[in-house]
């Protein structure tokens, strides 16, 4: 699964969800009493559109993180590095977008910046979740070995330990 696809997997279904939840907690918390149940609508409002209309943000993202990547991998950066500045493109594609987005929806430029960042935070959130998944080292594999691929242990002749002991090993 490709990196842009397990960040946005991870945007629409974690971190947007997440932060959307914790937003309008906060807002509902202030209210008296309380607003649970427009809590739980906010979050459905904002977090149903926002997956749909980020997985058009991944399809334009692509070609900026294959362009990372391979500049990383070029330089051969830590993986650190690789979480690190795949986040911060994420969260800058997403709060650039977002602020087109709110442009020419208000028909004024320059939009207020609280919801391109409230965008940024998740968006950047889900691409270093997304790299780091997709770094990972490969588990290695605990299949038992096969008889015939096992060498016997017992030299056939004294001869034959003598020539294993004293040649090098292959490297």
């Amino acid at each position: 699964m490709g990196l842009a696809l397990r960040s946005w997997l991870w945007m629409a279904f974690v971190t947007t969800p997440a932060a959307t939840a914790v937003g309008a907690a906060w807002v509902a918390a202030a209210k008296q009493p309380a607003d649970v149940g427009g809590a739980l609508l906010t979050v459905l409002v904002v977090s149903v559109p926002t997956g749909i209309v980020s997985l058009g943000g991944a399809i334009a993202a692509t070609p900026f993180t294959f362009a990372l990547g391979q500049l990383l991998t070029r330089c051969r950066a830590r993986r650190i590095v690789h979480v690190t500045a795949h986040a911060l493109l994420a969260g800058v594609l997403a709060a650039l977008g977002l602020q087109v987005v709110i442009a020419l929806w208000a028909g004024s430029w320059p939009p207020t910046v609280s919801w391109a960042l409230f965008l940024s935070v998740p968006a950047g959130l889900a691409a270093a979740l997304g790299t780091v998944r997709h770094t990972a080292p490969e588990p290695a594999t605990t299949e038992p070995a096969l008889a015939a691929d096992v060498p016997d242990a017992r030299p056939a002749s004294a001869e034959g330990s003598r020539a294993r002991v004293a040649s090098p090993p292959d490297a």
